[in-house]
This record gives structure tokens, C-alpha cells and sequence, in this order.
């Protein structure tokens, strides 16, 4: 079986946001840091299958040098 090299990563999140990621790995049997896995790979799952296009307009606000919210349209 191969691997995969993890990092460690330290980072500030808001309290209830922590009490709520902790109760859906509580439920679904999972320790703080695979629920932070899982949640961060499904949300970039989701990103780009939902918004592939947001990509290249992020990029192309990157090239020109004057980045704006994708939002703004």
C-alpha cells in the first residue's frame, strides 16, 4: 500500500465553526483532521464541478492585475 505524505497545518477558524465540523465527525465516526480532509475535498469537488468557470475568470482578473470578485461580473 503507497503513502500519500501529509503536512501539518495551523490555521485560526471561528469557534461554532469548529463545534460544528467536531459533532459531524463525532456522528459520522471520524477523527477532527479527516473531517477537515473530507470537507475541503468535497468542497473542491463541488467548485469545480460547479463553477469550472470561475477558474478562468479568477485567472484572467489575475493576468490583468486588477482582481475583482467573481461576483461582480
Amino acid at each position: 500500500m503507497r503513502t500519500i505524505a501529509k503536512e501539518n497545518v495551523t490555521f485560526r477558524m471561528d469557534h461554532k465553526l469548529r463545534e460544528f465540523l467536531e459533532s459531524i465527525a463525532k456522528e459520522e465516526r471520524r477523527s477532527f483532521s479527516n473531517q477537515l480532509n473530507v470537507a475541503l475535498d468535497e468542497w473542491i469537488r463541488v467548485k469545480d464541478e460547479l463553477h469550472p468557470h470561475f477558474v478562468k475568470d479568477i485567472n484572467e482578473a489575475l493576468k490583468s492585475g486588477k482582481p475583482e470578485p467573481v461576483w461582480k461580473g
